[in-house]
Parts: C-alpha cells; sequence; structure tokens
C-alpha cells in the first residue's frame, strides 16, 4: 500500500507542534523517554487484552465529553474495536492512552507515538470524541492517522537530531540498522523515516513486505498487496507515481536469495519516470525474519547505448 504524503503546510504545522515539546523535554538525547512525555503532557497509560477486558470496558463506560455521557451504548466502541481490529487509542477526555497488550512489544513504542500526536494536535479531537459527520467519511480517518504517524516518526526520532544524522551520510540498510538502535525504535520504522527525511529531493523508495520466496513466504502474504508498506519519498511521489507495488515486488523477488535471515541481495534496475524516460536505481534487501525491509536509491538517468 502506497503511502500518502501530507501538504508542506501541514507537515510544518506538526514539526511545529514537537519542535515545542522537545524543547519543553530540554532537548533530549535518543532514545526518547517515553515516560517522560507522558508526564509532561498528563497522559496516562495503561494496556488490556481483547475486547473483553475489563479496564477497557470501565474506561469506555465512562467516557463522557462536556459532562454528558457520550454513547447511550458505551459497547458501541467495543464493537468498533472488535470490527476495525484497533490495537490501541487515545481517550481525550480521560488523558488515557490504551494499548492491546497482546501486540508484540517492539510496536508498543511506535504505538505510544502515534497517539501521543493525537494529543498534541487540537484538530484531531473532533474525529477522536465520535464527530459521526467527520468519521463517517473514510478520507478524514486516513489523513488523521497519516497525520498521527508522520508526527511519531518526527518525536520518536527526535525531529532536528535525526535528520543531521541522516543529511551527514548515505541511505542503506545499513545505516537503518545503526539508526534504529540509537534510537530505540524499531528497524520499519526507521526505514520509513528514512525515506522520508533522505527522499525530499532524490528519489527513494522504501518497501516492508513478507520474504518474497514461494518457499519462505508467510500465509499472511496476499498477491494483491505484495508490499506490505511501500513507502514513496516525496521526490519519488512526484516523478515516479506510475510505478506499481506489484512491479517492484517482481523486481525484488528477482534477486531475492531464499535465505531466512540476514542480507537477501541487491541489484540495479530500470524505472520509468512518469515521462517515459529511464533512471537507474539500486535496490537491497535485508531479512529481519518476522519481516524484509528494501530500500531503493536513485543513481542517475539511464543512458542507452546505441551501435554505430
Amino acid at each position: 500500500m502506497k503511502n500518502l504524503i501530507l501538504l508542506p503546510y501541514i507537515r510544518g504545522k506538526i514539526d511545529q507542534r514537537v519542535d515545542r515539546l522537545l524543547h519543553d523535554l530540554a532537548d533530549p538525547v535518543p532514545p526518547l523517554r517515553l515516560e517522560e512525555v507522558r508526564e509532561l503532557l498528563k497522559l496516562d497509560l495503561a494496556y488490556y487484552i481483547g475486547e473483553h477486558d475489563g479496564f477497557l470496558y470501565e474506561t469506555v463506560h465512562r467516557l463522557k465529553m462536556a459532562g454528558k455521557q457520550v454513547l447511550a451504548r458505551p459497547t458501541l466502541v467495543l464493537d468498533a474495536i472488535r470490527k476495525f481490529n484497533l490495537k490501541a487509542l487515545y481517550v481525550p477526555d480521560r488523558g488515557r492512552i490504551l494499548i492491546d497488550d497482546s501486540l508484540p512489544k517492539p510496536k508498543h513504542r511506535w504505538i505510544e507515538g502515534h497517539e501521543i500526536i493525537h494529543k498534541l494536535l487540537d484538530w484531531h479531537m473532533p474525529v477522536l470524541r465520535g464527530d459521526d459527520e467527520l468519521t463517517l467519511k473514510q478520507s478524514c480517518l486516513a489523513k488523521v492517522e497519516t497525520e498521527a504517524n508522520y508526527g511519531a516518526g518526527q518525536l520518536l526520532f527526535l525531529r532536528r537530531r535525526f535528520i543531521a544524522e541522516v543529511l551527514d551520510t548515505s541511505p542503506s540498510i545499513k545505516l537503518v540498522c545503526s539508526l534504529a538502535k540509537d534510537f530505540g525504535n524499531t528497524h520499519a520504522s526507521t526505514l520509513w523515516r528514512l525515506v522520508e527525511t533522505a527522499g525530499a529531493e532524490r528519489p527513494i523508495l522504501g518497501v516492508i513486505h513478507y520474504h518474497p520466496e514461494l518457499a519462505s513466504q508467510s500465509d499472511k502474504f496476499d498477491p494483491a498487496n505484495p508490499c506490505r508498506h511501500f513507502i514513496q519519498s516525496e521526490a519519488f511521489a512526484r516523478q515516479f507515481s506510475n510505478v506499481t507495488e506489484q512491479q517492484i515486488h517482481s523486481l525484488i523477488l528477482n534477486y531475492c536469495r531464499p535465505r531466512k535471515g540476514g542480507p537477501l541481495g541487491d541489484d540495479t534496475a530500470i524505472l520509468q519516470d512518469d515521462n517515459g524516460e529511464e533512471h537507474e536505481f539500486v535496490f537491497a534487501t535485508f531479512n529481519f525474519v518476522h519481516e524484509c525491509l528494501t530500500l531503493g536509491l536513485h543513481l542517475r538517468k539511464h543512458s542507452a547505448i546505441v551501435g554505430v
């Protein structure tokens, strides 16, 4: 699934909120301590297991806005959690972040950062409080979630500090591993932030996917959606909007080895831009066992050699 790219104006508004928060935290060094963020914002963190957890029901039951019960049937929220398979939520009227504890622990940090951004962005409140006119619009929900994901990346990677480190070196899977360790975040979220940061002017592509080899493929693999996340940099989306997920997945499949972990291979490939001109990209894929990450970097415009 291709990522949405926010307008510069919206990114700027989110950046300002994150910068102010990091300033109030005295410009922390990585990894960011989320308990300090929660303390500053007066947020509570709690966990539940499954949709029938008593703590979750109690929180939903007491949802109020302006002193009045939001829902005549609080179980409607529980029904929504079941229907949409929600794994976390921010309850604004109680200042509480709820995370499903059955999720893998490495994902908790990203989810918490995502919900913190909902708190920072006051224009998200109507959606979070269940405004029917807004929540019925899927496009509105997608935009709100994209904004929260963008803000989480800015927060968890300490904005300017990450930018300085990325722009000081060449993008690579090795750099993803190094930055993930330094900032205390997952490899997947680090790849995403790297593509965003280094790809403003250079076309860069990141892919989060299952092992492409049939013998090693996950039972969760969906042929109709072969790339779980198809991360376009701003420059890539601007110049290569016609490149498809299936095209990139086939390209990756051509060079990947059937290894159970570690580097799966690399290759140089030709992609055609929206004007029909050909460009050389170098791709490299690494298998982190539970998922594979691929990084594609623009090298140069391809020059065809014509024999005389």
